[in-house]
């Protein structure tokens, strides 16, 4: 892929240099800075970060740990892919646990929270008939995030904090895809009309649904492709 090396700006603060150096390399790969499959090295990460190897080190560790880098025996670091039958995972489980969040929700939904979800799925719309990727990018993660915080437990809200930032990847490519910012906004409605009806179980099966859709699109396109339109002045930003 022909792709201007990137780089990461300094460290400046002292607070803790292996949780900014994480920080920054999580992020720069989260948002293909680093694309899949990229070979890190500490010496490089280290004088980009102006901070020594240790902390950087340290932080590719915890990466690895995590499962966004691999490491390969006398090779060193290197971005983890991404492929397809990932993908498709990442989205099975994660729309049978906010299916299940949104059910919830359904049954503990109050006036207040309804006009703030309503809100939401009304602002998504317009943004996104407005072709304003950024705005419409924020209130569709804004949506899912309140109703994962009212609708799920701890432990829920825990596995689905965890899922979500390996599934950020494949949601940064889903945002670049011609014409799924729309059509979310327009699956947000389904989820909200059968919350608005008090529908639990009519609820869990839009978002699942929404969730699969989202999935199914996606693995219909060029990875590639789409990862150099993240490059372009009109891509959206995270």
């Amino acid at each position: 892929m022909d792709r201007k090396t990137q780089s990461l700006a300094p460290i400046s603060s002292p607070v803790s240099m292996e949780k900014f150096a994480y920080n920054a390399i999580k992020e720069a790969i989260l948002t293909f800075r680093f694309l899949p499959g990229e070979n890190l090295v500490e010496a490089t990460l280290a004088m980009q970060l102006n901070t020594s190897k240790t902390p950087v080190r340290d932080a590719l560790t915890h990466l690895v740990r995590e499962g966004f880098i691999e490491k390969v025996p006398f090779k060193g670091y290197y971005v983890t892919q991404i492929s397809r039958q990932d993908m498709i995972e990442l989205f099975e489980i994660r729309a049978a646990l906010e299916g299940l969040v949104t059910r919830h929700v359904v049954n503990k939904i109050t006036p207040e929270m309804l006009a703030r979800l309503q809100a939401l799925v009304d602002a998504h719309t317009r943004v996104s008939e407005e072709s304003n990727d950024q705005l419409a990018t924020r209130t569709n993660r804004e949506f899912h995030e309140l109703l994962i915080a009212w609708g799920g437990s701890e432990r829920i809200a825990t596995i689905l904090t965890n899922l979500d930032e390996h599934l950020q990847r494949y949601r940064v490519l889903s945002y670049v895809s011609a014409g799924r910012l729309k059509k979310s906004a327009r699956e947000h409605e389904e989820i909200m009309r059968a919350i608005k009806n008090g529908d639990a179980h009519g609820a869990e099966l839009a978002t699942r649904n929404h969730l699969l859709s989202v999935s199914s699109d996606l693995a219909q396109q060029d990875f590639d492709l789409l990862i150099r339109k993240i490059g372009e002045p009109q891509s959206v930003e995270r």
